[in-house]
């Protein structure tokens, strides 16, 4: 649960970080580019040069997954990126909790991991994390705005979003079961975060992208708690046993609860009924996901 909590605050601050970026004007993308570079920078210093350089192993399973990751990074925060701006925050925002479904089913009916441990309750738990999502990301439209048909045009953005959002948490389970270590878990996101910087920082020279001063500063600060939250939740599936199907739904409920009432200390929000309902319901979650070892603790 301790790895659970540092991976619920890390994707906290990532959040809070994004939230500021409008605020002061940060450009996405150079923002993006600049913070994968700090996470390498973070990681490096964190774990020791000396390790990163003795765990480094070009032949290794985990080296070649880091590089497909560091692509699907790269394409997933700006599909992210692009789904907010022309579909909304809400949209995009359903979109990549809702992913959690894949990793979800991976790890029960392909990697089979803990399905023995799991009762009725762990499962109905399971089922109302969509629920509670679904609830606290709803936002109330204008009166103004026309009703959006649902064109496979208009879904293709948030179901790129949902799809690498589920592939990222998905290969990071499997990776961690079979070739990721106790000497590799803080090695292993170092080289996903070098691969994704450098597809970003070539696709930006191409393009022309300029980097301002504070674009530079708002990577700095999201490299931080971005490098740590993949770390943290590699140290959280090794203590949940690689079960993802209890570790996602309690990491998506976890952020949704302590960022929705940030929002709400910190900028302000006002939330609807069903927003609370939803924070109420992921309450609930939390207690049906972790009842057994909330007994045992008694």
């Amino acid at each position: 649960m301790f790895y659970l909590l540092l991976t619920i605050l890390a994707n906290v601050a990532i959040f809070m970080a994004f939230r500021s970026f409008s605020k002061f004007s940060i450009k996405t993308f150079p923002a993006i580019i600049t913070n994968y570079g700090v996470c390498v920078i973070t990681g490096t210093l964190y774990t020791g040069f000396n390790h990163v350089t003795n765990e480094l192993d070009t032949s290794s399973n985990w080296f070649y997954m880091a590089i497909g990751l560091g692509i699907v990074f790269v394409s997933t925060f700006y599909l992210m990126a692009r789904t907010t701006q022309l579909r909304g925050v809400s949209v995009a925002s359903v979109a990549s909790k809702m992913s959690l479904a894949i990793p979800v089913v991976f790890s029960l009916f392909i990697l089979k991991l803990g399905t023995n441990d799991l009762d009725i309750w762990n499962y109905v738990g399971i089922a109302l994390a969509f629920v509670a999502i679904l609830l606290v990301s709803r936002k109330k439209s204008s009166i103004h705005s026309k009703k959006q048909a649902l064109t496979l045009s208009y879904i293709a953005l948030p179901l790129a979003v949902f799809f690498l959002g589920g592939i990222i948490d998905t290969s990071l389970n499997y990776a961690n079961h079979h070739f990721v270590t106790a000497s590799t878990e803080s090695v292993f996101p170092i080289f996903i975060f070098g691969f994704a910087f450098i597809i970003g920082l070539t696709v930006a020279l191409i393009q022309g992208v300029k980097f301002r001063r504070k674009d530079i500063l708002g990577g700095i600060y999201l490299g931080v708690p971005n490098y740590f939250s993949i770390y943290f939740q590699l140290k959280a599936l090794s203590a949940f046993d690689n079960n993802g199907a209890i570790l996602y739904p309690s990491l998506n409920i976890g952020i949704i609860i302590v960022s929705t009432l940030a929002a709400v200390v910190l900028f302000r929000e006002k939330l609807s009924k069903a927003n609370w309902l939803g924070v109420g319901l992921a309450i609930i979650v939390i207690l049906l996901l972790s009842h057994q070892e909330i007994l045992k603790a008694i």
